[in-house]
């Protein structure tokens, strides 16, 4: 076939391919940076084989890609665009080959192009970009040893495996799904018998263990804080499960939320009733996932309503399907999950949220509107640095806050980069850095604090000052208000 024929024969997926990255490059440039990027742009000017919070190939793409195209938004945001568009082109193919028509795979990118859950943090530097795409290629991977009954796919299964656990340790999730789904076929049940199976994952284990080596080597504070530091305190209630269930919503939009659970219920069905391997591989490898983080979401009292998210990557592959074969001969409950309403309504989602964070279309209360925080921070940044040049000309200075969401964009937005302190009373990556705690600062020397309107500042006498002078705060204004304010503090004479 010529490549004029091929062009021809999948420009829909080019065309849609090209205008979502072209969109996504667009609010890469405009937006500035949300908080938790400039943390792991941060991670990236310390580079090392794990952080407290996170595996570190986040790191590595936020250093790698600046490192070539500058300190700046888009040098932060190409590495995910580029895994975006490759995330993109892998459910187009794999979805192709699960059921033979480039219309389902089409309306498969589409969904994964309009669903906020999967569009919106697309351009973002955060942890799920390359933990999506390595957990996207072992489906592939894993469904094609199904297919083939080619044992050495293994070997790259557990490649995969590791790269996605060096990404985030959600990843852990994917030998519950192979599992379950050898357990439940008759006819892939030998594979637990084959040696290649258990050294493929132990390939990935080792591609893992320099995490394992950096965590024992300081205590496993990673898994100490995953654990039981941030669940300190839990005591069930129903809220958090309120959260979850408004998060769903929201991420994917009612209706796509609505379609996921019936797609997992028929794809259910046609596996444990009608022995049907192609469902049976698909809810496997949505359910354990689904169901671990959406139990973690409602007990863990700092979860986020985004942590299912992967669980759903089957289903809404095969939603198209279900879409074209399937919803004109079922009951209302498949009927009601018409593609129309759920394109419209999920890219209604997408570009409200899209259009409120270039301008805020719906007028909430500030600290509600979560695209503030994409706002402000050139300008603290610029008179950060010049108090800073005025002050250290005397005194050794340092810049502080009591929060890392603030101390990171400090750093980045500083013209000198201006590497700030993270003071607060629990275990952070700052404290590894060096920069959680002031106790090492010698008497004499000069501060400056920064806050924000989210989080008020609190007696600043009792970090050990002789003096404070407050600073006129710094107004964030969108759309003729005031959405945002910084404050900072000149503080002088330290006494240790």
């Amino acid at each position: 076939m010529s490549e004029t024929s091929i062009f021809y024969r999948h420009r829909p997926f080019l065309v849609l391919l090209s205008l979502v990255t072209a969109v996504r490059l667009f609010f890469a440039v405009y937006l500035q940076l949300g908080d938790d990027e400039a943390y792991y742009w941060e991670w990236g000017q310390h580079l090392d084989w794990s952080y407290l919070d996170h595996p570190p190939v986040t790191a590595w793409i936020g250093w790698f890609f600046s490192s070539i195209f500058g300190n700046n938004e888009f040098g932060v945001r190409i590495g995910p665009i580029l895994i975006s568009v490759a995330f993109l082109i892998l459910i187009y193919v794999f979805t192709r080959r699960l059921y033979g028509e480039e219309r389902i795979a089409f309306r498969a990118a589409l969904l994964f192009s309009i669903i906020p859950l999967f569009s919106v943090g697309s351009f973002m530097l955060l942890p799920d970009a390359p933990l999506s795409l390595f957990w996207l290629l072992a489906l592939v991977i894993f469904y094609r040893i199904i297919e083939s009954r080619n044992g050495n796919l293994w070997f790259a299964l557990g490649v995969v495996w590791g790269l996605g656990m060096l990404s985030k340790y959600n990843m852990f999730a994917l030998p519950g799904g192979v599992g379950l789904f050898l357990v439940l076929s008759a006819e892939n049940r030998y594979w637990f018998g084959r040696l290649k199976t258990w050294l493929g994952f132990s390939l990935g284990l080792l591609i893992f263990s320099p995490v394992i080596i950096w965590n024992l080597q300081r205590g496993f504070p990673s898994f100490a804080y995953h654990l039981v530091e941030r669940n300190k305190g839990f005591s069930f209630s129903w809220e958090p499960l309120q959260i979850f269930l408004a998060g769903q919503l929201g991420y994917l939009s009612p209706l796509v939320f609505f379609a996921a659970l019936v797609v997992l219920f028929q794809l259910g069905k046609m596996a444990l009733v009608g022995k049907d391997q192609k469902a049976l591989f698909l809810f496997t490898m949505a359910v354990p996932y689904l169901l671990v983080f959406s139990l973690a979401c409602v007990l863990s009292p700092t979860a986020k309503p985004h942590w299912p998210a992967m669980g759903y990557t089957t289903l809404f592959c095969a939603l198209p399907w279900f879409w074209e074969k399937k919803w004109r001969l079922q009951r209302w409950w498949m009927k009601a999950v018409h593609p129309v309403p759920v394109i419209a309504l999920s890219a209604a989602f997408t570009l409200l949220l899209l259009t409120q964070s270039i301008y805020p279309v719906i007028k909430m209360e500030p600290r509600l509107d979560m695209t503030n925080e994409l706002y402000g921070w050139p300008e603290a940044g610029r008179q950060i640095q010049v108090e800073y040049d005025r002050l250290s000309r005397e005194h050794r200075t340092v810049v502080f806050t009591r929060r890392l969401n603030m101390a990171a964009p400090v750093c980045f937005y500083t013209p000198g980069h201006i590497p700030a302190y993270s003071i607060t009373d629990v275990h952070e990556q700052y404290d590894i850095w060096g920069r959680g705690t002031l106790a090492d600062l010698p008497r004499g020397s000069s501060g400056i604090y920064v806050a924000d309107s989210r989080y008020t500042p609190g007696k600043l006498e009792r970090y050990g000052f002789k003096r404070v002078e407050a600073l006129p705060p710094i107004e964030v204004v969108r759309a003729g208000r005031v959405v945002r304010r910084f404050f900072l503090f000149r503080l002088f004479d330290y006494q240790g």
